[in-house]
């Protein structure tokens, strides 16, 4: 695939899934009563601008983003029906609605993915490896592993993902004969990957697991991101291993490179893959109690709803454009970081 075609894809991708994110405080601010002046499709500046009575629609220029203009959400107003004059539990939930619709859109592209390609490598032991941690343990072909420590297991991916954590003893819960049993034991490096020293097995899903473990997928990208985060803060990754929008088109033109040879129904599943993680990515991420982010504010709501004490606009205002001035300097970091990656 042309490098120009993964630019309008990804492009394309980001602007949905912010169409979608806008929409969801839209729809639940509107349900809510707010009064919302402005949905705008993209940034900058207008191309046109259509509708009637208290919202306009927009069409901006730039296919980056977009945002929805509440009554009352940067600025004090005296109107009943503005952002900051309703209840804190009601910000709360236009606030998370963004959010929701993007790992929403992620678990349907799972499904999509999942449905068009119904085998997956579930956590039932199908060969274990002579002279690894799980033969020495005792276990053996056919038994499910459920747990991991305390950890609850559905996906090989939740335990590649675990063992991230390079844990020095594992308590390993395992379903045999159906009974339930546990050993513990201690996993091994090799070639430089920590391992327990078993295979899973490749199970073919019918039309129900298809739902049931598009799931899983969904909340094993939630974890990862929030285990990615995690290992940002006590320096066990770097900020530059994070990808934004260039490293994101690399990314997309690597995959559809390296899948081409499979057929172009490979190549879009991949692809599909690929933003359904993203978009998940980005709605967990605007969770995060950060300043400007969506959980910032949730979080402001929250000590309103505790305290009983309304927070100033103008205190928010500004803590709210310190942490996006934070942000947009991480996004240029990482993008100076994704352009010297390519050279």
């Amino acid at each position: 695939m042309p490098f120009y075609v993964s630019v309008i894809v990804t492009i394309l991708a980001f602007g949905i899934m912010v169409m979608l994110h806008e929409a969801g405080h839209f729809f639940t601010a509107r349900a809510f009563g707010v009064t919302v002046h402005e949905f705008s499709i993209g940034m900058g500046p207008c191309i046109f601008k259509w509708g009637k009575g208290e919202t306009q629609y927009s069409l901006r220029l730039l296919p980056l983003g977009g945002y929805v203009k509440l009554e009352g959400e940067e600025e004090e107003s005296d109107n009943p029906k503005a952002f900051s004059n309703i209840s804190p539990i009601k910000r709360i939930c236009i606030l998370v609605a963004g959010a929701a619709m993007n790992i929403l859109l992620g678990f349907l592209c799972f499904v999509i993915v999942n449905g068009a390609y119904p085998i997956k490598q579930v956590p039932v032991i199908s060969n274990v490896l002579e002279n690894s941690a799980a033969e020495q343990a005792g276990l053996m072909v056919g038994d499910e592993i459920i747990k991991l420590d305390n950890t609850r297991v559905h996906t090989h991916s939740d335990i590649a993902l675990f063992m991230m954590k390079e844990p020095e003893v594992v308590k390993v819960t395992y379903v045999r004969d159906g009974e339930r049993n546990y050993v513990e034991l201690s996993p091994y490096r090799e070639n430089g990957q920590l391992l327990i020293g078993f295979q899973s097995t490749l199970k073919k899903l019918n039309f129900a697991q298809v739902w049931e473990y598009s799931y899983y997928d969904t909340c094993y990208v939630v974890k990862a991101v929030a285990t990615s985060v995690k290992m940002l803060f006590t320096g066990e990754a770097k900020v530059s291993d994070m990808s934004g929008p260039v490293g994101i088109v690399q990314v997309v033109d690597d995959t559809a490179e390296s899948a081409k040879d499979y057929g172009v129904k490979a190549m879009l599943m991949q692809i599909l893959m690929l933003f359904a993680m993203i978009s998940v990515n980005l709605g967990v991420f605007n969770l995060f109690p950060f300043p400007a982010l969506d959980g910032g504010s949730i979080i402001f709501a929250f000590i309103e709803l505790v305290t009983r004490k309304k927070l100033k606009q103008e205190v928010l205002g500004y803590i709210n454009l310190i942490g996006l001035a934070l942000i947009l300097a991480l996004g240029v970091f990482v993008m100076y970081s994704d352009i010297m990656k390519l050279l």
